[in-house]
């Protein structure tokens, strides 16, 4: 029974990447001719609890989806392009209903669902071609170039790093080309000569140093390349030639220059339409706007004052909407006390008269901005309408009610497709008023079966018929369905709990004249490692670790010393993940960076004691008696009470994790509980040291891949917010783990383990 299911799944398995949130079944309706109704519900980073609608024809042995939450979604060749864990599918040209894109793993075709953070693929703008990448290990995995028009698939390179934030890639606006880097390189990819049968050694197609955030594409496949302190424009002839004399001739040509030396980690940039601005986003939060001047020895160019945008440590550059007229948006988002808001700026670069300036909107609850194809006029996205307005003139043209839009795709300056949690319609707006046309459901609040065996739906008080041959929905008058039932005069249907992996139940099919019962869906298969044979000693007074044998967690602790650099992705990739996690702060910290300790605190998370201030207590100099131990613990008690009306958590460890018996008895005088750790993310060690490059020093890849090799159960995963060395001529590092804690977290749900702070793991062991 249903084979063609299980046969297809046991296919797709090492594709499809299983990580994280429960999976599970719900509201089963078997209809007299065997069509049976089931949702399939499941918690995600950042997007929640959302279900999907499946109809299964027991008989046919077939399976269709009806509903489609647009997790991510784009505009591809004219049609729209939905992707979620579902699979990849994409509308027909009249834009009437979605199908699954062959060649890639769907949930109908029997794919097991990704219930974690969804990695987005890279598609080609002419939609021919998309970029994933196959995951060969926690941060590693082979980049693919899928040819859907031959069905041909090619790895592009190995051991690429591996993010959540979807292949490092970069389509020109033509689709002849791609770049993409990896190892610390950036490479060009040229399609015309795959289709020739002549691809260049990977050497010979080599841009420069970086990754894909030192460059961005203009108009006509002109690239622009950022590097230290130096802006490149690069023609595409320029790829092939410089393959052939790469020992010679530098690639591109010296465009202008910016006071700062760029870094890819840390900094963005956006190049105006007509290629004679940049903007510069440095650290994230502080903006710049120069004009491109190639000699800057004897003049900087344009003698005026240059715009800057200075933003709270707790806001984030998101993007640039730039037209060709000289109209610049900046969306820059903020974290405050857990909850994340949108604001918008605006600079008029042609209409300046003394100077220019960026100057703040009133719009707010903004969730995205979308130029239209004319840049004629720009959706602005809140809570729960879309606002068309003038781009110019910023007068509002339309409002488009709307629960929840996710996303806005623009067909023409007049036509646009809003995505949103509840449905996905297409708008026409005609004036002031707007004509607006069912495309998708994303969820269906209830369903059931009509007397004649169709499905009806409904949502937001609209009620609707799945019509089976063409895959789409018709409105219907009535809501007239049966009860729902769970046998028919062939099968009963039912859901069996599953004890453990990333489905919490299975449907199960029972076939009523004949023998068996078979699940519908297979549930992953998942090997999970398995526990010690005996639990490791567990000191109370200097908590290492918690208990190996009862629970797969760790605890994640985050040492704040100095620097907030991190602090904001950190928090907000916890909270995406639901993720309370164990923070030290010592007393320097909390004096320096008064908000960021009452964002912490606010964001609900466990905070102990890093002492009063940083210093290393093995030198000879100090003299660490039991009542300097609880005097420092004490006022850096006073200082975190002052700053946030709240009191610390009785836990703490001392600067370098420096332990002694002296300092275990001051911490038992005072209940305090000493806290260390088994595993050291080494993220603190930067590129270079006293005598040269550290011989601790590895990429962020490479930490991750550690720390899930040497994690147990009960383990606590030491890390560190700032920049290692910061203030010093070696400070940093080539990336950082911050920015890739997702892959972390994805990596350890995948494993089955849970993150919880530190607390949990005493209490367990108690």
């Amino acid at each position: 029974m249903l084979k063609r299911v299980i046969a297809i799944a046991a296919l797709c398995l090492a594709f499809v990447v299983v990580a994280g949130a429960d999976v599970r079944f719900t509201g089963l309706n078997l209809s007299a001719d065997n069509v049976l109704l089931v949702t399939a519900e499941l918690e995600l980073p950042s997007l929640g609890r959302y279900g999907t609608l499946f109809a299964a024809s027991l008989d046919e042995r077939e399976l269709k989806q009806l509903s489609f939450f647009p997790e991510k979604a784009e505009l591809i060749d004219g049609r729209v392009q939905l992707h979620n864990r579902f699979g990849l599918f994409r509308s027909d040209r009249e834009m009437t209903r979605f199908e699954a894109v062959s060649g890639f793993p769907a949930f109908v075709d029997g794919a097991q669902v990704n219930a974690g953070k969804l990695q987005p693929y890279r598609t080609s703008p002419d939609g021919r071609y998309v970029i994933s990448v196959e995951q060969s290990s926690p941060a590693y995995g082979a980049l693919i170039l899928h040819d859907l028009e031959s069905g041909t698939r090619v790895t592009v390179a190995e051991r690429v790093e591996f993010t959540l934030d979807g292949p490092p890639v970069s389509w020109a606006p033509g689709s002849d080309y791609f770049l993409y880097s990896y190892d610390g390189g950036i490479y060009y990819y040229a399609l015309t000569q795959r289709r020739d049968t002549r691809d260049l050694a990977e050497e010979l197609r080599r841009v420069g140093d970086g990754d894909i955030r030192n460059v961005r594409w203009g108009e006509d496949n002109t690239l622009y390349y950022v590097t230290g302190s130096f802006v490149y424009r690069i023609l595409p002839v320029e790829f092939f030639t410089r393959s052939l004399y790469q020992d010679l001739l530098k690639i591109g040509r010296v465009i202008g220059k910016i006071p700062f030396t760029f870094d890819p980690n840390f900094d963005q940039f956006w190049i105006a339409p007509d290629g004679q601005t940049i903007m510069v986003g440095i650290g994230g939060r502080n903006l710049f706007l120069y004009y491109l001047y190639q000699d800057d020895f004897e003049s900087t160019g344009r003698i005026i004052s240059l715009p800057y945008l200075f933003l709270p440590r707790n806001t984030r550059i998101h993007d640039v909407v730039w037209s060709e007229s000289g109209i610049a948006t900046v969306t820059a988002g903020s974290l405050v006390r857990g909850e994340s808001s949108t604001t918008l700026y605006r600079l008029e670069l042609e209409s300046y008269r003394d100077e220019l300036r960026f100057e703040r909107l009133e719009d707010t609850n903004v969730r995205a901005i979308v130029l239209s194809p004319d840049q004629t006029r720009i959706a602005v996205l809140e809570a729960n309408e879309v606002v068309v307005r003038e781009y110019e003139t910023w007068r509002e043209v339309a409002r488009i009610r709307h629960a929840e839009p996710l996303h806005v795709l623009w067909r023409s300056s007049d036509s646009l497709v809003v995505l949103g949690s509840e449905r996905s319609e297409v708008v026409t707006l005609r004036g002031g008023a707007a004509d607006r046309r069912h495309l998708a459901y994303s969820q269906i609040e209830r369903y059931g079966v009509a007397a004649d065996g169709a499905v009806h739906v409904e949502t937001d008080g609209v009620i609707r018929a799945y019509d089976t041959e063409s895959g789409t929905f018709r409105e219907v008058a009535a809501y007239d369905v049966a009860e729902p039932r769970v046998a028919s005069s062939t099968y009963r249907v039912y859901l069996e709990t599953i004890g453990s992996g990333s489905y919490q139940n299975k449907v199960m099919v029972r076939m009523i004249d004949g023998i068996g019962t078979e699940p519908l869906f297979l549930p992953p298969e998942r090997r999970y490692e398995p526990f010690p044979d005996r639990d490791d000693p567990v000191d109370l007074t200097n908590f290492i670790h918690g208990s190996r044998i009862r629970r797969r967690e760790v605890a994640f602790v985050f040492n704040a010393i100095e620097s907030v650099d991190g602090l904001t992705e950190i928090l907000k990739t916890l909270s995406e993940y639901g993720i309370t996690a164990t923070f030290f702060l010592n007393g320097d910290f909390i004096r320096s960076h008064p908000g960021a300790v009452r964002e912490i605190a606010g964001s609900g998370h466990e905070i102990g004691s890093l002492f009063f201030t940083h210093f290393d207590m093995t030198d000879s100099r100090f003299q660490i008696t039991r009542d300097f131990v609880k005097q420092g613990l004490a006022r850096t008690e006073d200082e975190y009470y002052d700053v946030t009306g709240q009191e610390l958590s009785l836990l703490w460890h001392a600067p370098y994790y420096f332990v002694s018996p002296e300092i275990i008895r001051a911490s038992r005088d005072v209940n305090y509980t000493y806290v260390g750790r088994d595993v050291d993310s080494l993220d603190w060690v930067a590129r270079r040291d006293e005598g040269g490059v550290s011989r601790l020093y590895a990429p962020t890849a490479h930490l991750i891949e550690r720390i899930v090799e040497e994690k147990k159960p009960g383990s606590i995963v030491s890390m560190t917010v700032g920049i290692p060395g910061e203030g010093t001529r070696d400070a940093g590092r080539d990336d950082y783990l911050f920015h890739r804690l997702d892959v972390l977290i994805n990596a350890l749900l995948d494993r089955g383990y849970s993150i919880v702070p530190v607390s949990e793991l005493i209490d367990r062991v108690r």
